[in-house]
């Protein structure tokens, strides 16, 4: 037997306290780029098609989640980093890059000598480092240093004839945080389908507020939603385009919930938390700085987490595949 194919595509899959990620390398791009903003752009618009071949259906599925590591473009940077989606991309992502450093860790594409080794991302939300633990050769854990993070506003938004608080914070992406008391569900698997409605509704408002807040704003401001749980302190599930949720207790919306627990009194600038998935994960937050930037506070948070290789494998694409670009049936 023999394959057709126009290439092939090798892939490192992880999951991160549950949500996937599939992880490529991918040198094609200038050397002259400035920022990790122009190499996303760039890649966009030669290779949005790579996106989708690794994402969509039937090489991937509605919640898959991606990261492609590209060269830096900052000489103390280890790699430049840019997180697709099966909709779009984000500016970053915790838990994909956790998985990145343990990968790069476990399979030996970076070399580390003892129980440490530390990684340097360019991201478009900035720079990110991790702290990869590791215990008889292998990754046990990952700390990355996340962006600042902070609050921005509280609205009101209406869900089924009733007006709800969310508040919109900032950890490397926007959310749009509600609690679940105000709409009538819990943060349980049975309840997935009203979570996912509901917060499809909160991201669309949050997503106009933002738009006018920051007009000239060149990165991704649509935001996700993460839905806390009234019944326990630090349970939550983030919610996002494409009908789709986050496994893990999500990195940048565990930063983002930090920078609004912060706002409201609930978490002191040198504290910490613990934030919990639907799956029951965990990711420990910690406060390593602060800042005061006019009327608000700004942390720099450190979040740590678990991932493991699931698989190595080879994507083809055969030129005689009508779909061998990929689709998503929603």
């Amino acid at each position: 037997m023999s394959l057709k194919s126009d290439f092939t595509i090798d892939v490192i899959d992880t999951h991160t306290e549950g949500e996937p990620t599939r992880i490529m390398f991918w040198n094609n791009i200038p050397k002259n780029l400035r920022d990790a903003l122009s190499v996303r752009k760039y890649f966009i618009d030669h290779y949005d098609y790579i996106r989708k071949i690794l994402l969509l259906e039937p090489r991937g599925h509605k919640d898959q989640f991606g990261a492609i590591l590209l060269p830096p473009v900052n000489p103390d940077s280890d790699y430049t980093v840019i997180y697709p989606t099966t909709e779009s991309y984000l500016d970053m992502c915790g838990h994909a890059t956790i998985g990145v450093s343990t990968a790069l860790v476990a399979l030996g594409y970076v070399p580390f000598e003892g129980n440490e080794k530390t990684l340097v991302y360019d991201t478009v939300a900035g720079t990110v480092k991790a702290r990869v633990k590791i215990e008889n050769g292998e990754p046990v854990s990952v700390s990355i240093v996340d962006v600042k993070s902070y609050f921005v506003k509280q609205i009101k938004v209406n869900v089924n004839g009733k007006d709800v608080d969310v508040n919109i914070s900032y950890g490397g992406n926007f959310y749009a945080i509600v609690n679940s008391k105000d709409l009538g569900v819990d943060v349980e698997p049975e309840y997935i389908d009203d979570l996912l409605a509901y917060g499809k509704i909160i991201r669309e408002k949050a997503y106009e507020t933002l738009k006018e807040l920051y007009p000239e704003n060149r990165k991704n401001l649509e935001p996700l939603a993460m839905i806390t749980d009234n019944n326990h302190d630090y349970r939550a599930i983030v919610t996002f385009a494409g009908n789709s949720f986050d496994r893990s207790p999500c990195g940048t919306g565990t930063a983002a919930r930090a920078a609004f627990l912060v706002h409201e009194g609930k978490l002191k600038l040198d504290g910490s938390y613990v934030n919990e998935s639907i799956l029951r994960t965990k990711f420990e937050c910690r406060i390593i700085s602060w800042e005061k930037v006019n009327d608000t506070i700004a942390i720099v948070p450190e979040i740590t987490g678990r991932a493991w290789v699931t698989q190595l494998c080879k994507l083809i694409v055969d030129p005689s595949d009508p779909l061998k670009h990929g689709f998503l049936v929603q």
